[in-house]
């Protein structure tokens, strides 16, 4: 007897997938709500001690693109090393952990509930530690079956172990007020985990997609190249924590040349399907926003601009084309960028630009709800549609 509900444990990313599109969608109504409350006299959610404008950053860094990337990763990490799929028994327990947190914090974000905010936090974390616990025990079952060293997946572990510690500042800021810690976690969540997590997986999807559809395309991803963003990456992080501009500047300028180079190394010389187009295009805003940093780490008043470029242009951008290829691929569904993900991917890009302009002008209210807007209306439909997928089996009747 199959109870209700199993099929979100037939594949790791169903579940994980389908709360982070709920979580999605919630964080996209909520944050333009807020807005519109706190600048322009709107009716919105319920106030609460901790201010929103704290929360939204965490939130979207350490739980709602985590439930994606998680999902993605249980999904990738045996195939990138010739191992077996992994069964529910492995992937379901931090499925459900992290479902639970987000879902949580959704709940308390839109009652103004700080205690059951702080609760979602800490119920994901647990998750978290579940989530690479897994990961770290396919990696161990690739060493002890002699197999070569898989350096994708020890790069997104490092990722994954940084990410949790940024949510436990996070947590840290929670209990003592201490807005050091919050700060403190917001910079390792982002460039300790968000990017290099999305830097390591274009380092090894893009090519490989571009490879198998593209004609005499040469998949450039040398091994040496990692090591130099983490490298990079790290000097970046030192320089934020320590207020040491010089340092952070020099890194975000270092960062900007490599990515260049990967997105002239990538780029097609010819026609490409549009599913692996917005993959180039959505990487593209990576030299763009560590320019960006560069240049604001050196004096220039730029505001939250780089941040925006990175965070919602380059992450969210790949985060829609890599999401629209697992979630099509692994239902039976034909790889194209249906014009439901053309809409998401548009809104993401309307609204990366707009709010780097809001930042360049002073965050202007209007600016600021505008661009929330328009990504509610970009990824609203697309997520409604992902949210069916996820709780349909598979269209061709494949296991999964």
């Amino acid at each position: 007897m199959t109870y209700p509900g199993a099929i979100l444990f037939t594949a790791p990313h169903r579940l994980a997938f389908l709360v982070g599109s709920l979580g999605l969608a919630a964080m996209s109504l909520w944050w333009p709500a807020r807005l519109g409350a706190l600048y322009l006299g709107w009716p919105g959610p319920d106030d609460a001690s901790l201010p929103a404008q704290l929360l939204h950053a965490p939130v979207l860094l350490l739980q709602v693109y985590p439930a994606f990337i998680f999902g993605f990763l249980l999904t990738v990490f045996p195939r990138w090393m010739g191992l077996a799929d992994l069964t529910p028994r492995q992937h379901g327990p931090a499925a459900t952990g992290l479902a639970l947190g987000l879902s949580l914090t959704c709940a308390g974000l839109w009652a103004g509930a700080d205690d059951v905010v702080r609760a979602g936090f800490a119920v994901f974390a647990v998750a978290w530690l579940l989530g690479l616990a897994v990961l770290a025990g396919v990696v161990r079952a690739n060493r002890r079956a002699a197999r070569p060293a898989c350096l994708h997946a020890l790069s997104a572990l490092a990722a994954l172990a940084l990410g949790l510690a940024s949510l436990a500042l996070v947590l840290a800021f929670f209990i003592s007020g201490d807005p050091r810690q919050l700060r403190w976690g917001n910079v390792l969540g982002l460039h300790g985990f968000l990017i290099p997590v999305f830097l390591t997986v274009a380092h090894r999807m893009i090519p490989f997609f571009a490879g198998n559809v593209v004609e005499h395309y040469r998949r450039w991803r040398p091994d040496w190249l990692l090591g130099a963003l983490w490298a990079l990456l790290a000097l970046r992080i030192v320089g934020e924590l320590a207020v040491q501009p010089v340092i952070a500047g020099s890194a975000a300028a270092g960062l900007a040349a490599c990515t260049a180079v990967m997105a002239w190394q990538w780029w097609p010389r010819g026609p490409v399907p549009g599913l692996l187009r917005v993959l180039f295009w959505g990487f593209a805003w990576a030299p763009l926003g560590f320019a960006l940093g560069a240049l604001a780490a050196f004096g220039l008043p730029l505001g939250l601009a780089p941040t925006h470029a990175l965070a919602l242009g380059f992450a969210a951008s790949l985060l829609v084309a890599m999401v629209t290829r697992v979630t099509l691929g692994h239902s039976g569904r034909p790889l194209a960028m249906v014009p439901i993900a053309w809409l998401a991917f548009a809104g993401v890009q309307l609204a990366a630009v707009l709010r780097i302009v809001a930042a360049l002008e002073g965050d202007p209210a209007m600016l600021l709800v505008t661009a929330a807007l328009l990504l509610v209306g970009g990824w609203l439909p697309w997520l409604t549609r992902n949210t069916l997928i996820y709780l349909r089996p598979r269209l061709d009747g494949k296991p999964g």
